[in-house]
């Protein structure tokens, strides 16, 4: 894996000193203007796996397109201070863009460049009255410069696709997805994956993890099922014998992950439809539960993009929130996603949500391993949101959580066990519904991070659709 440490060229295209400076030191000497090289400090304070680099000394834009192209091959992305960056954004690295305002007499010519890879944030010449607020717009610039950090630990991800329909598994594509057929589409997709995110898909055959889990040292499999035992409110339509067939499957596919040198899973998941395989294959759904819990993206199905969202999730908010199927119901103003996985953690600073351990609910009871089915808070903010690779689009959504159990009777026993309803502007998403671009999974994150992944898009060049408003 290359350096998780992002390289972003810092340039300053002009002094940050307003105009009227001297006279306004000379007037008001007990008021300090920020030099250039003590913003640099400010921000180098917030941020993490981010090395700034580059000069605080003002520079010409003819100058500073030199020294950047110089060194394109090597950097991650640009942080620039002064008005008209264009020629600078035409580089095509990610870039966060700073207007001074209050620098000149007017904002001219800066703008938030729509359809360029860049993020746009304010630091005006004159410190704000409220300190605080000048803080925020520093940490804001930090925050920005921290989506680039998480885009350059993309690269090298390598991806262990566990599926005997290479390279993207059975369940996604959808043939709705599909415009001219499946072989032109995987070739899109696996080209847009390498140009936006640097990462790789790594297939292997289902019978090297099936044939693999059998051979599970019993010891550690069963110190994996007793703790998903003993922390679990109760089993219920299964036992602790599909649980330590599911912890040993979980395993054996950490043993799979290292072999191949891989930091992410996906596999065509729960057992079903098992093509070719006999039954009493376990469920994954406890297996990729505790993968993104233990902080590794993981997904069945091979849902890919969900996987990918995933792992830019844990990147920016810590937790890898959950996947699955998406029904959007304007009668009640909801959104619903569900499936047998999900991370036990819905936020990254804070104790695992109250489980349950069952059985998959479309096989008998005690059969086929287990899954959780996860009690999510209830009226907390989400936000909904999926990568589109093969379209270079991204969908997101924000609403709140409500119970499912004051929507439809016996809601723990509908589709998958793990399930969300969103009360949201579900008209809206209905009006603007993309399913050739994100097919019918989406991935729900705890927490309002709108903003976070609108930024995001700008500076992967992804355009953002399916908004709620």
């Amino acid at each position: 894996m290359p350096s998780p440490t992002a390289r972003v060229h810092t340039v300053f295209l002009s002094s940050g000193h307003p105009v009227g400076f001297d006279a306004y030191r000379q007037h008001h000497p007990d008021v300090t203007v920020p030099e250039n090289e003590d913003i640099w400090e400010l921000i180098d304070g917030e941020l993490k796996d981010i090395e700034l680099i580059g000069t605080s000394q003002p520079m010409k834009l003819e100058d500073a397109i030199s020294a950047v192209e110089d060194q394109r091959e090597n950097l991650d992305g640009l942080l620039v201070f002064g008005s008209d960056p264009e020629k600078l954004l035409s580089l095509g690295l990610p870039t966060v863009a700073v207007e001074r305002p209050l620098e000149g007499c007017t904002t001219v010519p800066f703008r938030a460049y729509n359809g360029s890879k860049a993020v746009t944030a304010f630091l005006p010449a004159h410190r704000d009255k409220n300190p605080q607020t000048y803080s925020l717009r520093i940490r804001d610039i930090a925050g920005k410069l921290n989506l680039i950090a998480a885009l350059r630990k993309m690269k090298g991800l390598r991806i262990l696709v566990v599926t005997d329909r290479p390279p993207l598994g059975y369940f996604e594509p959808m043939d709705v997805q599909i415009e001219t057929n499946r072989q032109e589409y995987e070739q899109v997709y696996v080209q847009n994956l390498e140009q936006i995110f640097g990462a790789e898909l790594v297939p292997v055959p289902q019978d090297d993890l099936l044939s693999r889990f059998p051979e599970v040292d019993g010891d550690a499999a069963k110190q994996v099922a007793d703790r998903w035992v003993r922390d679990a409110l109760a089993l219920r339509g299964t036992n602790e014998a599909e649980v330590l067939g599911s912890a040993k499957l979980y395993i054996a596919m950490k043993e799979l992950m290292a072999e191949h040198d891989c930091a992410a899973v996906t596999t065509e998941g729960f057992g079903w439809p098992p093509h070719g395989y006999d039954k009493g294959i376990p469920s994954q759904g406890l297996p990729t539960s505790q993968f993104c819990t233990d902080g590794i993206a993981a997904a069945s199905e091979t849902l890919m993009d969900c996987l990918l969202t995933q792992q830019l999730a844990l990147y920016i908010t810590g937790s890898a929130g959950l996947l699955g199927d998406y029904t959007i119901d304007p009668f009640t103003g909801t959104a619903i996603v569900a499936h047998c996985e999900g991370t036990f953690k819905p936020y990254a600073d804070q104790a695992n949500s109250p489980y349950l351990i069952r059985n998959l609910p479309f096989v008998p009871e005690n059969a086929s391993g287990a899954c959780a089915q996860i009690n999510y808070p209830l009226g907390a903010p989400v936000t909904v949101v999926k990568v589109g690779t093969y379209k270079r689009k991204l969908s997101i959504f924000t609403g709140e959580t409500v119970s499912g159990e004051e929507l439809f009777p016996y809601w723990e026993d509908i589709l998958g066990r793990n399930k969300v309803a969103v009360k949201t502007d579900a008209t809206a998403l209905l009006e603007n519904v993309d399913w050739i671009a994100f097919g019918n999974h989406r991935t729900v994150l705890f927490g309002d991070h709108r903003q976070e992944f609108k930024q995001l898009a700008a500076l992967l060049g992804l355009e953002v659709v399916e908004k709620d408003r």
